[in-house]
Order: structure tokens, then C-alpha cells, then sequence
């Protein structure tokens, strides 16, 4: 849960980024796009039956990687896409430990109770 937690703030600093650093073009509009789409599936993904929609965060942090050389970001924007783009994608792979369990198929509905 804490890496959804990182990702969302994550997002959060792609969006303000381009103010901050103060870069405009692609770089600045990819960004604001990539970064609320970052922060909400991070949103979404805190919750644990939900947790699988981090992978499109893994996804969006491959886009951040390729987006520079795609898009001809200048020298400071291609930095931060690059690093916001690697830590996308390895706290998309971080797993957390399941608390309980959801579904379970037929299986489970036929499952006597003691």
C-alpha cells in the first residue's frame, strides 16, 4: 500500500514539475496528462481488491522513459521523465501483502462453514 501511496505523490510531482522546473512544449503537456492518469490509478490501486490496476502505472513509467526521445523533451524535462518514469515502473512491481481474500470462484460458494 505504501508504494500506491508513493506513486499518487509521484503523479502529483509530474504535474507540477513543469512550474517548478520551468519547461513547457511536450515535456509540459505530457506530463500533466501522465501524472493525474499516474496519481488516480495509484488512488485506485490502494485498494487492495483493486491492486492489480498498478500495472498501468508500470505502463505510463515505460511511456515516461520512451516519452524524451519521442516527444524531443529539452535536457531538464528529460531528466525528471526518465527518473519519474523508472520509479513508475518499480513501484508498480512492488507487491504488498494480502490482507484478506477476495472471491475464490465456485469453489467458494459451495464451501461449508464450521
Amino acid at each position: 500500500m505504501w508504494a500506491q501511496g508513493m506513486t499518487v505523490l509521484l503523479g502529483l510531482w509530474l504535474l507540477a514539475s513543469p512550474d517548478l522546473m520551468g519547461y513547457g512544449g511536450p515535456a509540459r503537456i505530457n506530463n500533466q496528462i501522465v501524472g493525474v492518469w499516474m496519481a488516480t490509478f495509484g488512488m485506485i490501486a490502494i485498494s487492495e481488491c483493486m491492486r492489480a490496476v498498478r500495472w498501468a502505472n508500470a505502463t505510463l513509467g515505460v511511456w515516461l522513459v520512451a516519452a524524451p526521445f519521442a516527444l524531443n523533451y529539452p535536457d531538464e524535462g528529460a531528466l525528471g521523465s526518465i527518473f519519474a518514469g523508472v520509479a513508475g515502473i518499480v513501484l508498480a512491481v512492488v507487491r504488498s501483502p494480502l490482507a484478506d481474500r477476495f472471491g475464490g470462484g465456485w469453489s467458494a460458494l459451495w464451501k461449508e462453514t464450521e
